[in-house]
Formats: C-alpha cells, sequence, structure tokens
C-alpha cells in the first residue's frame, strides 16, 4: 500500500471518527461542551498568544498549534530545546547531539538544524540566525524551572510574526512576577554523574512592581562520559514587572553561562550494534587523551590551545523590554525590544573517516618515503608516551581521523518589534514593524585527530621507520594528523527590516478569517580573510609542510534581498466541542552566510507553498486534533563540508502528510496520548556534480526523515492522584543518511518510563528513565563523508541516540 494511500485512507478515518460523535451531540446544552472543552487533555479551551491577532482559544485558531504548560514540561523532563519540539506531532526532532546543536525538521521540509523552525523567548528570536553556522538555536537557551509554558506552531502562518519561519515556531514563555509570594526549588540528581539545582521565586515588591528570578546550575559527565566532567555551567533569570491600569512594562536579564559537550558519529560493528569496548548507548571516542592540543594560529606565527572540556561554551547577556497597553476602546499597543551579546566558543569532536588500521599505515607510506628516502615501513606510536603500538594492538583494528571544530563567535543582536492592534466590531486588524541588526565574527581553526576506535582512545601517531627501526619522518605530531583543515574569519553585519500586517475578520460567531502578509527586507555586508600554505618549519615531521595561514588580505562583500508572505486561513466552530480549520501559506528561507562565504549555494529559499486543514474535538473522554498537510518547495538550499570543501546542489522537495495528537481518559485514573505522523517526502529535484561527475536523484526520499512517527504516553493516576506513573513508547520509522539513498537508518522503538510521587502538597519526587530497553537507534550516518552520495567505510559510522539513563529528584513549592 502506497504512502500517499495510507495517507489518504488515515485522513478520511480519523475525520469521520471525529465528525461523527460531534455531530451526535449537536444538542447538549452550552454548559456542557463547556465543561468538556476545559477538561480535554489537549488544552483545547486554553488561551494561546503564539501566531494570533490576540490571545485566543486553541479549539478557535486557523492553524496547528501544540501547548505544553509547566506540567507537561515537568513530566517530560526535557533536557533540551530539541526535546521540546519533538512533543509535537510533525516536527521531527534529533535530540542525540546533546543538550545543545540537534536538528529539528517540520514535515518534511528539507533540511536540518533549526533552518525552518526558530526558536522565540516570549515572542522576539533566542538569537536572530538560529539556523546558521555554529549558531543554532538551542546554543543560546536552555530549558528550566522559569518556563511558564510552551507553544509550537506548525506550518506557514508563523512566517508573517517571525523570522524564517516556513515550517513553525516554538514560543518559549517565561514566568513573571505574581501577586503572592511563589516559589520552587528542585535537586535532581543522573546516573551520568549528573547533579543540578533549579529555582524559581516570585512575588509583590509592591501593589504595582512584581518580581521573578530563577534559574539553574548543572554539572555532569555528559551521556557519552569522555573522562571529564563534559556539561557545567546554567542559566539565571530576573524580571520586573510594572503594572499598568491597562497594560504592563516588563524588564528582564538573562544570564546564560554553560559548557555543553556535542556528540557526532562513531564507528559501529551495525546499524543495530556497537564495536567491542565501543558502547552504541554511551560510547564516545573524545577523550581525555587529546583533551588539549596546541596548534599554529591563524596566521601561523604562534600557537593557540584547544580544550576540548571547554564543550560548547556559550557566554552571553540577554536584556529584554517589552510594553503592552490598551490605549483605549477599540486600540492597543505592544512594543518588544531584546539586546543578546556575547560569545560562543565552539570546541567539539566530529567524525570525519575511518580506515582499517593497516590499510591506513600502507596508505601512509608513500608520503613518508617521498619525505625521507630512508623509509621502510611505517607504524603506530602512543601520542602521549611514545611507546610503539604494535598493529594488532590497534583498538579493533581501525583508525579514526576525527576533525577537532574550534570556532570562536562573537555575537550582538538587536530586535524590535512594535505593532498596533485596533478591534472594531468584528475586524481585529494589527499592524506591525520589526527591526533585527546583528553582528558576527566567526573564526575556524579546524584540524584532524588520529585515534582509535573505542571508548575513550588513545591517540596515536604515525612515523616512518628504516631498517633498523629508527625513526625517519613523521605523519604526525602529538596525535595531529591536519593542520588548518578548514581556516576560516568571516565578519558579518546584518540589518533586518520587515512589516507585517495580520486581520482577523468574525464573519459570523461560528466563523473566523485570518489574513496576513509580511515584507522581509535583508541588507548585509562583511568580510572574508584570505589564507595560502605556508611551510611552518618543523623538519621532524610532513604534517606543517603546507599549512594554510592567513595572509591578512581580505575580500569584502554585500548582499540584500526582499521577499515576501502571506497567509490566509479560516477556522469554523462547529460548536464548543468541534471545530475544523483550513489554511494556505507562502514563505521563504534567507539563509545569508555560505551564499557568501564560499561563494556558493542559494541564499534565498523563496515561493514555497503551504496547505493545510484539520479538524478539533475536545470532550472529558475524547479530544483529538488531526491535520492534514502538503508543502512544496521548489528552491532548495542544500550544501555540505566534506573534505574542507562545499558541495552543493540544485534541489526542490515536496511533502504531504497528515499528523494527529490523539488524548484519551476512558475512566479517571487513567489517560492514554497519542501522537504521530505519516507523510511523503521527496525531493522532486536534486542534481548537480561533485568529484565523481554529474548527479541526480530527483524523486528520492529527503534525507534524515522518517515518513511515520508515533508516540504512546499511557498515564496512570493513583492514590488519589498522590501518585502518576506514565510510559513514553517512540518509533521512529526508516530514513535516509544520504540523498542517494543508499545509506539506511532503519526504524527503532524506544520506551521510556518515570513517575512523580507528591509526598505533601509542598514536597514531590520525580524519576525518568530514559531508553529503559537500551535500543540503538541512529539519527544520522556520517554526513562529513558524504551526505549526498553516502560512501563505504571500514566500518559504518553513525550518531546514536543515547541508551538508558536514569534521573531522579525532589521538588519543594510553596
Amino acid at each position: 500500500m502506497k504512502v500517499s494511500t495510507r495517507i489518504a485512507a488515515l485522513s478520511s478515518a480519523a475525520l469521520f471518527a471525529l465528525a461523527a460523535p460531534a455531530y451526535a451531540q449537536q444538542a447538549s446544552t452550552d454548559a456542557a461542551s463547556d465543561d468538556a472543552a476545559s477538561s480535554d487533555d489537549l488544552g483545547l479551551s486554553e488561551i494561546v498568544v503564539t501566531g494570533a491577532n490576540a490571545g485566543r482559544k486553541k479549539l478557535e485558531t486557523s492553524y496547528a498549534i501544540t501547548t505544553l504548560n509547566e506540567d507537561d514540561l515537568r513530566e517530560r523532563a526535557p533536557l533540551s530545546i530539541a526535546e521540546v519540539y519533538a512533543s509535537a506531532p510533525g516536527i521531527f526532532a534529533e535530540a542525540s547531539g546533546g543538550e545543545i546543536g540537534n536538528n529539528v525538521y517540520s514535515r518534511g521540509l528539507p533540511n536540518d538544524n533549526f533552518r525552518y523552525v526558530p526558536v522565540l523567548e516570549d515572542g522576539l528570536p533566542v538569537w536572530e540566525e538560529g539556523a546558521g553556522a555554529f549558531t543554532n538555536a538551542d546554543i543560546f537557551y536552555r530549558v528550566d524551572s522559569t518556563i511558564a509554558s510552551a507553544e509550537i506552531v506548525r506550518g506557514g502562518s508563523a512566517s508573517i510574526r517571525a523570522s524564517n519561519a516556513p515550517g513553525g515556531v516554538l514560543n518559549v514563555i517565561t514566568k513573571k512576577g505574581t501577586e503572592e509570594l511563589e516559589g520552587l526549588v528542585k535537586l535532581e540528581w543522573g546516573d551520568f554523574d549528573h547533579y543540578r539545582g533549579d529555582f524559581n521565586l516570585s512575588g509583590p515588591i509592591n501593589d504595582k512592581l512584581l518580581f521573578n528570578v530563577g534559574g539553574f546550575y548543572r554539572a555532569n559527565n555528559g551521556m557519552r562520559d569522555p573522562g571529564f566532567t563534559g556539561n557545567r555551567g546554567g542559566q539565571f533569570r530576573v524580571g520586573l514587572t510594572y503594572l499598568l491600569d491597562d497594560g504592563e512594562i516588563y524588564v528582564g536579564y538573562r544570564k546564560l553561562n554553560d559548557h555543553n559537550i556535542f556528540y557526532t558519529a562513531i564507528p559501529l560493528a551495525s546499524r543495530s550494534r556497537g564495536l567491542p569496548g565501543l558502547d552504541a548507548g554511551d560510547g564516545t571516542v573524545v577523550s581525555n587523551a587529546f583533551r588539549n592540543i596546541t596548534v599554529p594560529d591563524l596566521f601561523g606565527t604562534g600557537t593557540t590551545s584547544i580544550d576540548l572540556g571547554n564543550g560548547v561554551h556559550t557566554n552571553t547577556d540577554t536584556f529584554t523590554v517589552t510594553f503592552d497597553n490598551q490605549l483605549n476602546d477599540w486600540l492597543s499597543v505592544s512594543a518588544k525590544g531584546r539586546y543578546t551579546g556575547g560569545v560562543v566558543d565552539f570546541n567539539a569532536l566530529f567524525s570525519d573517516s575511518v580506515s582499517g588500521a593497516q590499510a591506513f599505515l600502507d596508505n601512509s607510506l608513500g608520503r613518508l618515503q617521498a619525505a625521507n628516502a630512508a623509509t621502510v615501513r611505517a607504524a603506530y606510536f602512543d601520542a602521549n608516551t611514545g611507546a610503539a603500538i604494535p598493529t594488532g594492538n590497534i583498538a579493533n583494528g581501525l583508525t579514526l581521523t576525527q576533525s577537532l571544530f574550534s570556532t570562536l563567535i562573537d555575537v550582538d543582536n538587536l530586535v524590535g518589534d512594535l505593532s498596533f492592534t485596533a478591534k472594531t466590531g468584528a475586524n481585529t486588524l494589527t499592524v506591525g514593524y520589526y527591526y533585527s541588526q546583528f553582528n558576527q565574527r566567526q573564526q575556524w581553526n579546524w584540524n584532524n585527530l588520529l585515534t582509535e576506535a573505542t571508548n575513550q582512545p588513545r591517540s596515536i601517531d604515525v612515523f616512518g621507520l628504516d631498517a633498523a627501526g629508527n625513526r625517519t619522518i613523521g605523519l604526525t605530531r602529538n596525535g595531529i594528523v591536519g593542520l588548518h583543515s578548514n581556516l576560516q574569519d568571516f565578519r558579518d553585519d546584518v540589518t533586518i527590516n520587515a512589516v507585517y500586517v495580520a486581520d482577523t475578520i468574525e464573519v459570523s460567531p461560528a466563523l473566523r478569517i485570518d489574513l496576513g502578509v509580511r515584507y522581509h527586507h535583508v541588507s548585509k555586508t562583511g568580510t572574508i580573510a584570505r589564507s595560502a600554505p605556508r611551510d611552518l618549519g618543523d623538519p621532524t615531521t610532513i604534517l606543517d609542510d603546507a599549512v594554510p595561514v592567513l595572509t591578512g588580505a581580505i575580500t569584502p562583500y554585500t548582499f540584500s534581498t526582499g521577499q515576501w508572505a502571506f497567509s490566509a486561513g479560516a477556522n469554523y466552530t462547529f460548536n464548543p466541542d468541534l471545530a475544523a480549520f483550513a489554511r494556505y501559506s507562502r514563505s521563504f528561507r534567507v539563509t545569508p552566510e555560505f551564499a557568501q562565504w564560499f561563494n556558493c549555494c542559494n541564499p534565498v529559499e523563496d515561493r514555497i507553498d503551504l496547505v493545510e486543514a484539520g479538524l478539533k474535538y475536545s470532550s472529558p473522554k475524547v479530544s483529538a486534533f488531526v491535520t492534514a498537510f502538503y508543502n512544496n518547495f521548489p528552491n532548495v538550499s542544500f550544501n555540505n563540508i566534506v573534505a574542507g570543501n562545499v558541495v552543493t546542489a540544485d534541489a526542490a522537495a515536496r511533502s504531504y502528510g497528515v499528523e494527529a495528537e490523539v488524548a484519551l481518559r476512558p475512566v479517571e485514573f487513567f489517560e492514554l496520548n497519542l501522537a504521530g505522523n505519516l507523510q511523503s517526502i521527496t525531493y522532486t529535484g536534486f542534481s548537480g556534480t561533485d568529484a565523481n561527475g554529474p548527479f541526480d536523484f530527483s524523486g528520492n526520499r529527503i534525507v534524515r526523515q522518517p515518513a511515520m512517527t508515533l508516540s504512546a504516553r499511557p498515564i496512570l493516576h493513583l492514590m488519589d492522584g498522590k501518585l502518576d506513573l506514565f510510559g513514553n513508547v517512540v518509533h521512529t520509522g526508516k530514513r535516509f543518511a544520504d540523498v542517494s539513498n543508499r545509506i539506511d537508518l532503519p526504524a527503532f522503538t524506544e520506551v521510556s518510563l518515570g513517575g512523580r510521587w507528591n509526598i505533601t502538597d509542598n514536597l514531590s519526587a520525580d524519576v525518568m528513565i530514559n531508553n529503559l530497553f537500551d535500543t540503538v537507534g541512529l539519527t544520522e550516518g556520517n554526513p562529513r563523508a558524504g551526505v549526498i552520495v553516502g560512501v563505504d567505510e571500514a566500518a559504518f559510522q553513525g550518531r546514536p541516540i543515547f541508551g538508558r539513563r536514569v534521573r531522579a529528584g525532589v521538588t519543594f513549592q510553596f
């Protein structure tokens, strides 16, 4: 049965199942319906603020939206923003990179990162270019107890209010001051040497001025222990709210100072099993053996030290000011401003290539002999002790070339959003202006290391030997096998000006029409530093014979574009329990980075067509939100760095499918939440030329995304509500690691268990066991080897999900 047929059948069945009981109870009273809506488990009666002209019930929105309140977030216990996004059907998130640096995909839109689904904090981006090189949105924000709720808009309606949001948007809503003193303290432990403390305190200073203060600090080795503390640091927030007669002024500050270890692919025995000594669930090739290395600086005139223990170190300050006020009976104003500044020091080990140990020596011998004619063979040595390592003692008979990415980014972002909303009769009109200006300087000093294929491996050297066994010349130095594998210095100054108009027309009490348009202009200036190879003069090794270094010359560039987005939707409320909606949007994505830096790629993905329609139903025992969607993406920007070179393609894509959230509560003590999607995702065009010649993979499945995902979340309420036990079963369908669809990533199912015990009214305990059965599931292959055409290596390299891990905590609230 074809995917398209299954989608049509599932859509029809779901819509019919929703409509039939709803029409059967048309005669029920409004009071009974209101009670039903208020008790549904999808929050369809909740007021949402993201994507709406004004606060509106979720049942009344003309777009798909998933909401998570504070209890939902606590129960799910996400460690990353990607895991928050994963709560929404139609959103596929890869959280296997750790707490940061993850990938989020929406409805088959064909690129990773947060490219089409930005992250907002109280309506403004946490960083304007949240899908840039080394500026993932999740690098700039952490999940903690200062979050009040989260709203995930799916689909093109998000493009009217947010920059570069054709796939949707996650809006994290923070806690603000309260009129009574409230607080919580949470302490958490984990079996990966995890220790964390959260707190939040809010209350009044006087009748008009309220405060909120909170944050977290944690330290752990990381879910793949490298032999040192991989994650350490935290986030602190303080805010003041001044109450006006018809509005409020909020001033907030957030400090993020956090170190995170980032994980990429590791070698595996197969797609479902790790290597001996390198477990798929908790093994890592990051090690203390090469935590600190010294390499030439950008100009080759000195040296610089790189500490993998720093991980991805985000040190930023964020200031936010908002003003909301009802000016009179029909006009209100909203003004928001944010400044974010600081540094991201990105240090992480990335998978590169894997070779048989003997084959690597054989391939290196010719280079060593060319450098010193006395060389007759090559051999391995421990880079730290200098001791010889017989080839047969190289772990698993494999040597890994790993790329140590060291990237320093200075960031500076000023954002403002001013809008006026006029409500006259049945019409609500919003007119707004959005401004964002950001500067960034990125300096890349990447180098390659040589290691074994085992957990926390040794760093190894290769030397040529003469007939007597004496060293002749080195291929490496201190375990480094490549200097300045990618050396860059970029400076960007980007300004965005946008105007938007959104209009809501209440045609009747049942029918609401939403219209929106946005004009988005981007202008950019910048410079690219130029480099040239230089012999750095070490006669004992060929490593530094031709090292790229900066020459001092720069190339300036400019870029500008103006793009339009528009969206039209309608919501029809049959009764207080049932509503239907439909929407068409045309959107865009402007990515002003690689296109200018590497003189490649398409910086503008425009004419993105997005269509969605669905039904929403709520009752005490059954609630559902079912959406069918269609996306046409004629202008895909596809690029990837392979062996230091940018590979691009001309691409187009199309996806369609159905996604659903269903909440069942047949009895008071049991509920079951189901969510999932079924989709057809293909490249309608994909062609280009690489080192092997021209290629055309039109018609293939879009990389990394499954045709089907499904989650089931049963919850038991016991002991008169004092004890909740819950599970989570997530099935991820088969995917492909490369566009040629040569490298498949098998389907897998992950099971998690958890519980919460309300010991007293103020004290509770939580436990969470993720990946209970230690399932091996791969989220990607080895994109550094080839994401267009996957290559066969000496061992398969992939990035698995994390193995079984346990966290437990206690929370005191008042």
